[in-house]
């Protein structure tokens, strides 16, 4: 059965952008244990239309490969 439809991360928290610290703290539990399960379980299809429908801002959520590697470099130190 599929979760019902949630608000995305840039309405639901709009004061915080996809690098800020909140992401890394309290925010991470809303992506890990909401928004992450929603998303995967949507078809490619239905999250392009989910993204169509919330009028995605110019900044992406999706943490490229290279800030990803960053981050978990500064993690270990």
């Amino acid at each position: 059965m599929k979760n019902e439809e949630i608000t995305p991360p840039w309405i639901k928290y709009p004061r915080f952008p996809p690098y800020d610290g909140f992401w890394r703290q309290s925010g991470e539990l809303w992506l890990v244990y909401v928004w992450e399960p929603f998303w995967n379980e949507l078809t490619p299809i239905e999250k392009e239309d989910y993204l169509k429908r919330w009028d995605v801002p110019e900044y992406s959520y999706q943490i490229n490969p290279e800030f990803g590697k960053w981050l978990e470099s500064i993690d270990n130190n």
